[in-house]
């Protein structure tokens, strides 16, 4: 009777012991439920082929589905017409492009630039002609709108990247009333804006834009988080994480939401000379051909987070390369991550570590 009673509390006993780790472990599914990512806007500036650089389009044609969005670079202020463009490419190209885009389900949209005059100086003169001017401005904002209704842009990145420093207040106010004109019409305003960490590391040219008003007004700032290191710097990373971080909390203490934030991402790297004194923008691929030509071996630096590499050429020159690569990218999208930013913008498509494609969409998920 008692071996009965005893193999009868035994069974009883394991019943209840499954069916409480049963309860456990559905519990503690119902405990930790999956976490949606929020979606982030991955934009590829757009160029054409530029001599020995690749063209954007194939990068497009592969890879649209890692990403949101391209800024095609065709327009530059009219230096003889203030308030006109110049467009680099033809309008049937345009509409191509354009029209395969959004096929693929990407916005598309027109970049405006103060760039590539005789001097740097003659930049910042155009466009103080514009911005200083109701009547030239009036016109600037209405051959915008004009443009962009032709050609069905979502909207339009202005990227005026050197101005003089009175221009500053002028500017912010171009960039109202340009958001005013383009919500009116359903579309969207993003400024590029040089990086600015509030201290000695800050791109000399940030100093001439508001990131306050600029981040009021603008649907996005598009933050040009590389080139720390340049041909104007000694060798060093293109963009270090904590410099990048750098410029991501001044922006925010600068009251941008990081809602509006795009964080910029080199596809690029920097070739030093350093015996000659000269560096030379160099796309991945072209990197990797040097570092197979010369046996050299990528080195990863654990404070920047970047790889970089060194060699002699044949005429007995020393070099400092440094680049981006998938591993470094890794850095910069935990930052979109953690302070749960609008997104990247890279620069550019066609010159970037195959790998990004990958990488992408691992750590974030790309809006669509």
């Amino acid at each position: 009777m008692e071996r009965i009673y005893f193999r009868t509390f035994t069974i009883i006993s394991l019943v209840m012991f499954f069916l409480l780790l049963s309860s456990c472990s559905q519990v503690k599914s119902e405990e930790v439920p999956k976490i949606d990512k929020t979606p982030r806007e991955v934009l590829g500036f757009y160029t054409e082929q530029e001599g020995v650089y690749p063209g954007s389009q194939p990068t497009v044609n592969s890879q649209f589905s890692s990403l949101s969005s391209i800024a095609p670079f065709w327009y530059k202020l009219d230096d003889k017409r203030p308030g006109n463009l110049i467009a680099s490419v033809k309008s049937d190209h345009k509409r191509k492009v354009i029209q395969s885009a959004h096929d693929k389900n990407l916005k598309v949209y027109m970049v405006v630039h103060n760039l590539f005059y005789e001097t740097v100086e003659k930049g910042k003169q155009v466009a103080g002609n514009v911005l200083n001017n109701d009547k030239n401005r009036d016109i600037f904002i209405q051959n915008l709108r004009n443009e962009i209704a032709q050609f069905k842009y979502d909207g339009i990145n202005i990227d005026m990247e050197n101005l003089n420093l009175t221009d500053k207040n002028s500017f912010s106010l171009m960039i109202k009333e340009l958001s005013d004109a383009l919500h009116h019409d359903g579309k969207v305003v993003t400024v590029s804006v040089p990086a600015n960490t509030g201290d000695s590391r800050a791109n000399p040219w940030s100093a001439w834009f508001d990131y306050e008003k600029l981040g009021q007004y603008a649907d996005g700032l598009m933050i040009m988080t590389y080139d720390e290191h340049n041909p104007r710097t000694k060798p060093g990373p293109t963009a270090s994480v904590d410099w990048t971080e750098a410029t991501i909390r001044y922006a925010l203490k600068q009251e941008v939401p990081p809602s509006k934030i795009i964080l910029g991402i080199a596809g690029y790297g920097w070739d030093w000379d350093t015996t000659a004194d000269k560096a030379e923008y160099s796309s991945y691929e072209q990197l990797m051909d040097l570092k197979e030509k010369y046996k050299a071996k990528v080195i990863w630096d654990s404070d920047s987070k970047t790889p970089h590499f060194s060699y002699v050429d044949k005429e007995q020159h020393s070099h400092q390369v440094w680049f981006e690569n998938s591993k470094s990218l890794r850095y910069k999208l935990d930052l979109v991550e953690k302070y749960d930013l609008k997104g990247i913008g890279i620069w550019r498509l066609g010159l970037e570590d195959p790998s990004y494609w990958t990488t992408i969409p691992e750590i974030i998920e790309v809006k669509k």
